[in-house]
């Protein structure tokens, strides 16, 4: 498919300049997802050019708004690609795509879906509307969308295309790859996994410092590389403030982007740093609940590998090493993997592609978690030079400790623990203070006026200091 230069069809100026914050929302939802009414995915497809496998899909809302994303895997040597079919292959790759589409199906949540590229068997087709429905729960919550509705998405894939059976290619039961992020989670599972003796690999998408330094202290066996470029008219439109934004279920894409790799590059075993807290849901929403972090879960895991299983690649194992791991115990090990400890980045602030500056930012939910969970096992001067400052000290980060530990307006739209490890996470960081005879302002506050509120704290200390 050659690349496309559409022009944006501008929402009539009549109704545009009059939406303001939420209480024009819903507005603005009817109107967007009755004027685009219609979400294509047109079609794939994919090209050799060595040592790179090029990647596109192409998507339409109708009448008039089309994009194409383009990917590229780096350094598949000519014979791994040989080894693969080229229906195998185009299978992957337009699952892949279903996840794709929701960075531009979300700008005008538009009522139906169409996937000419390809179909699905009911099942798969069960799957992709979870995916949808709880996957960007965040998103619909924030543009104030009723997603409960009756008949709020209809899903119709082409019949006319075939429906592949599972690809049963032996792989190496041997090797794992694993998705290395910037922060603490990917060095976690290398090292856990290492102790085993096993062959790791990973691949990283958008590769940024954090990521290639933590890649390089592992000493991994194969660092895959692949490159992703949204369309550029995504981000304008995103720009005039008329079509609408939100999160997606990220993990889900590099859940079927592994697939890819992991058949390309005979990898028999996926390791994701997908953690038990990543369970806890933020809030209710039209009586469902919404997480942030939906596909990380349990359920997402389980459902994904019985999707992967059935009908997509029979020999791969998809897995995560802490899904029985607290972010304290996360922590608490990640503290004594110094070698990671400068180059390992959480803070999202420090990846927005405007004003990227690749270092904690020191201001949101995620740094003042990630400080907090690790405050406890590691020095605080070394906390200090890592993060700029003691997050501890800074007076206007109260309310975001109020989120972190449930006493907030909701849980941090963040991947942060859940808030009974967050209570224990300041505990013990209060604790560690008074032993040190200098206790910071957030502590303090957390002294004064949780810690004798907190009707938790018996069974939190119970079941996390056992004592």
């Amino acid at each position: 498919m050659k690349k496309l230069a559409p022009e944006a069809r501008i929402i009539n100026a009549s109704y545009t300049s009059i939406f303001g914050d939420c209480p024009l929302r819903k507005m603005k939802v009817k109107i967007l997802r009755k004027e685009y009414s219609q979400f294509v995915y047109k079609d794939f497809g994919f090209e050799y050019r060595e040592p790179n496998l090029h990647i596109w899909f192409g998507f339409l809302i109708e009448p008039d708004l089309k994009f194409q994303t383009k990917i590229t895997i780096k350094k598949l040597s000519k014979n791994q690609f040989k080894q693969s079919k080229t229906s195998d292959l185009g299978n992957f790759i337009f699952h892949l795509g279903l996840i794709e589409m929701l960075n531009y199906w979300k700008l005008t949540a538009s009522r139906e879906i169409v996937i000419e590229a390809g179909n699905l068997n009911r099942k798969e087709k069960a799957f992709l509307r979870k995916i949808i429905l709880k996957g960007m729960g965040e998103y619909f919550y924030k543009n104030k969308i009723d997603f409960t509705k009756k008949g709020f998405l209809k899903i119709k894939t082409n019949k006319d295309k075939k429906l592949y059976p599972p690809i049963s290619k032996k792989l190496n039961p041997k090797k794992f790859l694993i998705p290395i992020g910037g922060g603490k989670d990917s060095p976690v599972v290398i090292e856990l996994l290492r102790r085993k003796g096993n062959y790791l690999s990973g691949f990283i998408l958008n590769p940024k410092k954090p990521q290639l330094e933590i890649a390089k202290i592992a000493k991994l066996k194969e660092i895959i590389l692949v490159e992703r470029n949204l369309d550029p008219l995504l981000f304008k439109l995103n720009k005039t403030g008329k079509f609408l934004n939100g999160h997606i279920p990220f993990s889900a894409f590099l859940a079927y982007l592994s697939l890819i790799l992991a058949y390309l590059f005979n990898y028999g075993k996926i390791a994701f740093g997908w953690e038990k807290s990543a369970d806890e849901p933020n809030l209710k929403y039209k009586k469902r609940w919404i997480n942030h972090q939906w596909s990380k879960t349990s359920e997402f895991e389980e459902r994904f590998r019985e999707i992967t299983k059935k009908y997509l690649l029979k020999n791969v194992e998809v897995f995560s090493p802490l899904r029985n791991f607290s972010e304290i115990e996360i922590a608490e090990i990640f503290s004594k993997l110094s070698k990671y400890h400068f180059a390992f980045l959480s803070c999202n602030n420090a990846y927005k592609i405007e004003k990227r500056s690749l270092k904690w930012c020191g201001r949101c939910p995620k740094c003042l978690f990630v400080f907090a969970s690790l405050y406890p096992f590691m020095k605080e001067g070394k906390l200090i030079k890592i993060f700029g400052k003691n997050l501890f000290e800074d007076k206007k980060l109260l309310p975001r400790m109020l989120e972190l530990i449930g006493k907030g307006r909701c849980k941090p739209f963040e991947c942060v623990g859940t808030k009974k490890e967050n209570i224990i996470a300041f505990y013990l960081g209060l604790k560690k203070a008074r032993e040190k005879g200098k206790i910071p302002y957030l502590l303090k506050y957390f002294e004064q006026k949780i810690l004798p509120k907190s009707t938790t704290r018996t069974f939190l200390l119970k079941l996390f200091l056992k004592s």
